[in-house]
């Protein structure tokens, strides 16, 4: 009778454990989707002629790229205000959005031009058929990447200003100068650590 007791018990208690796991799992993928959600803009840090101390560059936007706003080669345009969201498709993977105007508002997904390299950011359509990612941080959680590689490429343009480019492979001729292995930092705006967010 005390066998067929605690059968009984341990049936009964099978749902209340799969509900509590259901539960826990369920409040982990609220925490990443919090974490993912958080807005920022990048940073990096750049010589502009190769032998000066390096400065701060940000990354803004101008004529749908991604361009470094630095000190020696400013350049004029709308400052990176993005984060992580779903890109949708038939194996949706980890996208990267941000604020491209504010009037009117709209919000772009950011991509890697599929023939050039180069980082640019638009609609969905616009970016179909280019790298659209998955774009992630790395795992200190400070700084950018894309397809699990936290360097990019900074590009030197005729007029010596610096645009922002990804090639996983180091096969392509840009024909300009170009920096190699910057890393874009992710400047949180809640003025908090990731990780603190995350609950770690």
């Amino acid at each position: 009778m005390a066998l067929a007791s605690l059968g009984l018990l341990v049936i009964g208690s099978i749902p209340t454990v799969i509900g509590v796991a259901e539960a826990i799992d369920g409040q982990k993928k609220q925490n990443q989707q919090a974490k993912d959600r958080i807005k920022f803009n990048i940073t990096t840090l750049l010589s502009a002629d190769g032998e000066s101390p390096p400065q701060q560059a940000t990354v803004v936007f101008k004529e749908g790229k991604l361009w470094l706003d630095h000190p020696a080669h400013p350049v004029s345009g709308y400052k990176f205000n993005g984060f992580y969201f779903g890109y949708p498709g038939e194996n949706p993977i980890q996208g990267m959005v941000s604020m491209a105007c504010d009037n009117p508002p709209a919000l772009h997904w950011i991509f890697v031009d599929k023939d050039t390299g180069a980082l640019r950011h638009g609609s969905r359509s616009d970016s179909a058929g280019h790298i659209v990612g998955p774009w992630n941080w790395t795992e200190d959680e400070q700084f950018v990447a894309l397809e699990g590689t936290p360097a990019f490429l900074a590009v030197e343009n005729e007029d010596g200003a610096w645009q922002v480019h990804f090639d996983k492979t180091g096969e392509r001729d840009f024909g300009n100068r170009v920096v190699e292995d910057i890393m874009l930092h992710r400047e949180l705006q809640l003025g908090v650590a990731s990780s603190y967010v995350g609950g770690k």
